[in-house]
């Protein structure tokens, strides 16, 4: 069904366009952005006093269930980035899913983590009841079969685990594994994107050619360049140096309002779903967001991203959804400007992982868009007063939330 918005302020993904009209066809495309105010007439949305953007992405999710993808929906994410799912037709049943549904998130996946052969990320999956086992890299002349498995599979692109062996339990890829990864996914055309949690893996992951770096480093000052494409995490990144981590969700009912009601009264008994804090000597969240404003000054690209992994339904210390608002929060305390966070949700995401009809608020692009009461511009938590989402140009009310139960459900369609 066609639909027109009219009258809200415009962020187009890059920039503020002031009060516009928007115009989204029977097929969910935009047709038409039409700047100036007027009044809206019957069977019209009056987005009056609010602000339109492009629905948000979170370019470092983990998927546990299909009922994340509709939490994502639930608080205006309408694509994720999913960095390491399995077993493989775990996530080829997601991918469907997403596909043929209009009331929870598009997905991309790279489906399975490259890793050592029995040693990261191998160890974090439970036993699977088929016998299944997470193939592993005990060299680099596995690279070349894993990446095309990889492809097989259908992997938007490639995620490698890079951390250093001397800080870890278990096996790890070395350097010149990584590489060879590296190199085997730019011959497919597939990007790369590494687990770097550290100044090493930093700086290894750089070195071996991979594409995106997510996380940063909590052990101190990691080399910032314009080169650099990073996804911060910084949700994560601060669940990691802190027990406290929940208190600033818990604290606006705008975050907690969509939640599943058990999962509220599980952060708030201080269950953070297992996730241990950093042990590591001078791990600190001062470095991550010192590396972040390191990076800002050197002109390197910032793409917005959680990490969030919760089981649907239970409480996690970086939730689905809710999560990204909080990331948007900490970016800009970290020294982005607000418009300069949501384009790293928006049109920046879009760009760096090739989501050419999404990401922006132009003719053409793909109707995800997401209308908040306020202006974000002028105060980032704004985006949490969600009003109504739309996604292909199916809009859902989110004005009136209700604790879902664990449901993958989001607002009647709205007009």
């Amino acid at each position: 069904m066609a639909t027109t918005i009219v009258g809200a302020r415009v962020f187009d993904g890059e920039r503020s366009l002031g009060p516009a009209t928007v115009v989204v066809d029977d097929a969910g495309t935009i047709e038409a952005v039409e700047p100036g105010e007027r009044a809206p007439v019957a069977g019209e949305v009056d987005a009056r006093g609010g602000t339109l953007l492009p629905g948000l992405i979170d370019a470092h999710v983990h998927l546990r269930g299909a009922g994340n993808l509709g939490q994502d929906l639930r608080h205006g994410v309408t694509t994720v980035l999913d960095m390491f799912s399995a077993p493989p037709q775990f996530t080829a049943m997601l991918r469907r899913r997403a596909a043929s549904r209009d009331d929870e998130a598009d997905l991309r996946s790279s489906g399975l983590m490259a890793g050592a052969v029995d040693g990261w990320p191998a160890v974090m999956l439970p036993p699977d009841p088929t016998g299944w086992r997470m193939p592993g890299l005990s060299g680099p002349d596995d690279a070349e079969r894993f990446v095309a498995d990889r492809e097989r599979e259908g992997s938007d692109y490639l995620k490698v685990f890079v951390e250093n062996a001397a800080d870890v339990s278990r096996p790890t890829l070395a350097p010149e594994t990584v590489a060879a990864v590296c190199g085997a996914a730019r011959r497919r055309g597939l990007m790369t994107v590494a687990h770097a949690p550290t100044r090493w893996a930093f700086a290894t992951a750089r070195a071996a050619g991979v594409d995106v770096l997510t996380h940063l480093p909590l052990d101190g000052a990691a080399e910032a360049a314009a080169d650099l494409t990073v996804v911060p995490t910084l949700t994560m990144m601060a669940a990691l140096t802190s027990h406290d981590s929940v208190r600033d969700l818990l604290a606006d009912p705008r975050l907690t309002a969509r939640l599943p009601a058990e999962v509220v009264a599980g952060l708030e008994a201080g269950d953070r779903g297992g996730l241990p804090t950093s042990s590591a000597a001078g791990a600190s969240y001062a470095h991550a967001e010192d590396n972040l404003a390191r990076l800002l000054q050197a002109g390197a690209t910032i793409v917005a991203g959680t990490d969030a992994n919760d089981v649907p339904g239970r409480p996690a210390a970086v939730l689905h959804g809710a999560s990204m608002h909080l990331e948007l929060e900490l970016l800009v305390r970290a020294g982005c400007s607000p418009a300069d966070a949501l384009a790293a949700a928006t049109s920046r995401a879009a760009d760096v992982f090739a989501l050419a009809d999404r990401g922006r608020i132009a003719p053409g692009r793909r109707a995800d868009l997401l209308l908040v009461d306020g202006d974000p511009l002028t105060d980032i938590t704004a985006t949490r007063d969600l009003r109504t989402v739309w996604r292909s140009g199916v809009a859902h009310d989110l004005s009136s939330p209700t604790h879902p139960h664990g449901r993958d459900v989001v607002g009647p369609a709205r007009r």
